[in-house]
């Protein structure tokens, strides 16, 4: 009896020892150490980047921004951002901290550049009411490397690459040269208004970007290309000027296979587009677009738009007396409504999958602020060379001004029809033009 006694207790001996080397190996610091710790780690590379930090940021909503940060051990980040002319040449402080949440939590918590992209007040940056642009001031530490740190914004999920600026990047900024290389890089683009890259096999891709704050279609790029089949391929990506480059924001345009991350200068006049394993793709420049007009229906251009009473560059004395009489009888001075409207718009927009075109004819009396809506739908069929041909789908219903919309619709009815594009000043405009009647043009707005 002795004997066993003697065995359970060096038994259970055994059994602590063990579960004490387990507790000591598996919990050796508690949450809080290693939260104190990455925070810690956040803030000395932060603070440790000597010549400070090239940002890149997407919006969720709008296009891509960049920043140049420098951050001290008194909580202060100092910035350059693309955002306006005034952000790209004035260095501004701001606080920021870096503190405990879901992981390390970088916040700007004073008003700065990055704080425009987040204001939900309108006449701030351009951003709705609520969502801003649906951007983040507070950052969750994500990943880091020898020269780069990532963060992911909490609430929209947007990354934020920050990497080590070189001491020549570093005194481009400092010097005001932001602003000077982003309107290098608008000014060629602005001279090269028909850009395209060659691609290979040698199909061509346009190259459109956008570089307004437009919160629906700014800073983005567009690359378009006809293919072999007749068929057209585009792709649309977000971007941001830096002081070296153009950079084409997430996972870079991809378009027949190339996959393009960013645009920068060969030398003092060239401008390429480069991938993502430094292959140079030259912009060149056409004297027009190199893609035809038709083809770009549904993709690229949704339709097209007639404000009121504007007429275009382009439009002949017989189109815009076609025009008129939907603009012009909008205050019902020939009493063809019955009713008085102090504004309005035509927009024709492109059901390409089902060749079918939709007249709208808007009318307001605030303004535009609402108003009402006339719609006409036409089938159509296009030959190879673009010319189309319309028929009546659905009649005029809805809205108040199908008595002014019948000119333009007797003309989509009784002639055969091209679009193209008509430009002027280095603005685009989408003509159409009878093809029975080359003396009846009339310009739009692309949209």
């Amino acid at each position: 009896m002795k004997k066993i006694v003697v065995f359970i207790s060096i038994l259970g001996a055994v059994f602590t020892n063990c579960k004490k080397e387990s507790f000591v190996a598996k919990f050796d610091k508690t949450p809080q150490e290693r939260m104190s710790e990455q925070m810690k780690l956040v803030s000395d590379v932060l603070t440790g980047a000597e010549h400070g930090w090239i940002g890149l940021l997407p919006t969720g909503s709008g296009g891509g921004y960049s920043f140049y940060m420098t951050f001290d051990t008194a909580q202060f980040v100092n910035m350059y951002a693309d955002l306006t002319d005034e952000s790209a040449s004035t260095f501004a402080p701001s606080r920021y901290r870096i503190k405990a949440d879901m992981g390390a939590d970088l916040v700007f918590d004073t008003y700065n550049y990055i704080t425009l992209l987040n204001d939900p007040d309108p006449n701030a940056f351009g951003g709705v009411i609520r969502d801003g642009f649906k951007s983040d001031i507070d950052f969750i530490y994500d990943h880091s490397s020898e020269d780069s740190i990532v963060f992911m914004g909490k609430r929209y999920r947007q990354a934020l690459t920050l990497v080590k600026a070189t001491a020549a990047q570093a005194a481009l900024y400092k010097d005001g040269g932001l602003l000077t290389k982003v309107n290098g890089f608008k000014e060629f683009f602005d001279k090269n208004a028909n850009a395209y890259v060659e691609l290979d096999g040698g199909i061509k891709a346009a190259v459109e970007p956008n570089s307004s704050n437009s919160l629906e279609s700014g800073k983005r790029v567009t690359f378009t290309a006809l293919m072999d089949d007749g068929s057209v391929s585009s792709t649309l990506a977000k971007f941001a000027y830096t002081v070296d480059q153009m950079a084409i924001l997430d996972s870079g345009a991809t378009i027949n296979g190339v996959n393009f991350t960013k645009f920068g200068w060969k030398d003092n006049n060239t401008l390429a587009a480069y991938t993502s394993s430094g292959k140079e793709y030259l912009i060149k420049n056409n004297p027009t677009p190199i893609l035809p007009l038709f083809r770009l229906w549904g993709s690229k251009y949704s339709g097209m738009y007639s404000d009121y009473k504007e007429f275009y560059p382009g439009t002949s004395p017989a189109g815009k007396e076609i025009l008129n009489y939907f603009h012009d009888n909008l205050d019902d001075h020939n009493h063809l409504l019955g009713f008085p409207f102090n504004y309005g718009y035509i927009d024709l927009l492109w059901d390409v999958v089902n060749k079918r075109l939709k007249f709208d004819g808007f009318s307001s009396q605030n303004g535009g602020n609402s108003g009402w809506t006339t719609e006409i739908v036409y089938n159509y069929t296009v030959d190879e060379d673009g010319v189309y041909q319309f028929t009546l789908k659905s009649a005029a219903s809805g809205g108040y001004v199908k008595a002014i919309m019948t000119k333009l619709n007797d003309f989509l009815l009784n002639n055969k029809i091209s679009f193209d594009y008509f430009i002027d000043n280095g603005h685009i405009y989408s003509q159409m033009k009878s093809v029975d009647d080359p003396t009846i043009t009339m310009s739009f707005e692309l949209e």
